[in-house]
């Protein structure tokens, strides 16, 4: 599974300002319409490309 708006970026541009458990980061996450089904080193190739990590 991967999400279709990067989760990190998501986290480091509007969810860290929320709140780790603030009803609209848990709504974005739990929402299906967010992912898509990708084999697995898809998703870390993506993720690796970039280059960033989470803030918290």
């Amino acid at each position: 599974m991967g999400h279709i708006h990067d989760a990190v970026t998501y986290w480091n541009e509007t969810g860290r300002y929320l709140g780790v458990k603030s009803k609209e980061v848990r709504k974005w996450m739990l929402d299906s319409d967010n992912y898509i089904l990708e084999y697995f080193s898809t998703n870390r190739s993506k993720g690796a490309e970039l280059g960033k990590t989470a803030t918290y």
